[in-house]
């Protein structure tokens, strides 16, 4: 029983802890488009949740966490909402909530990083890698980046839904997020 302690001990010692504590603003933007009939339509997350573990100079310990709320999604239109809830699509009802979450962060160059981890949207779960840039200023810091999805591999838009007939496979994720010191 010592030696299991002590090589515990011995490990966590040797693990690198430089990594601050980071978490979102409600100032953050996340936002979605996808093609409609041949035009591009916007939508919005309007609450999400956003905890990061970093420190550009010592990723080691670097962890991410993004969590959106899916009932939460906003194409400025009460019916088309009312479409992204349905079973066929986001199916909130059942899922909630999309979770990305990484320890695997690695530099790009200056100000530039990419997270790899797993998605969990819809009961699916894939492995994705999140392009974003960091900047700091004291006690503020912001991620900012876009990422592409397809949204048939999350079995997002289901059924007859599921061919880019009406509505395109592709869905760009655009975000903005605002980051203070985690208390």
């Amino acid at each position: 029983m010592r030696v299991v302690v002590l090589t515990s001990l011995l490990i966590g010692l040797s693990l690198p802890v430089c990594a601050d504590e980071w978490k979102s603003t409600d100032a953050g933007e996340f936002t979605f488009e996808v093609a409609f009939e041949g035009e591009s339509i916007t939508g919005a997350f309007t609450a999400f949740d956003v905890e990061l573990d970093f420190d550009p100079e010592c990723l080691d310990s670097a962890r991410l966490r993004v969590t959106v709320d899916l009932r939460a999604a906003d194409m400025g239109d009460p019916d088309m909402n009312d479409v992204l809830f349905d079973p066929a699509w986001f199916d909130s009802g059942q899922f909630n909530h999309a979770v990305f979450v990484s320890d695997a962060i690695a530099k790009q160059a200056p100000g530039e990083f990419i997270a790899t981890g797993t998605l969990d949207l819809k009961g699916t779960v894939k492995i994705v890698t999140v392009p974003f840039a960091w900047t700091r200023a004291e006690d503020q810091a912001t991620m900012q980046g876009r990422l592409i999805l397809k949204r048939t591999e999350f079995n997002v838009g289901s059924g007859e839904w599921a061919t880019d007939d009406a509505i395109g496979i592709d869905v760009t994720l655009d975000f903005t997020i605002p980051l203070a010191p985690k208390e």
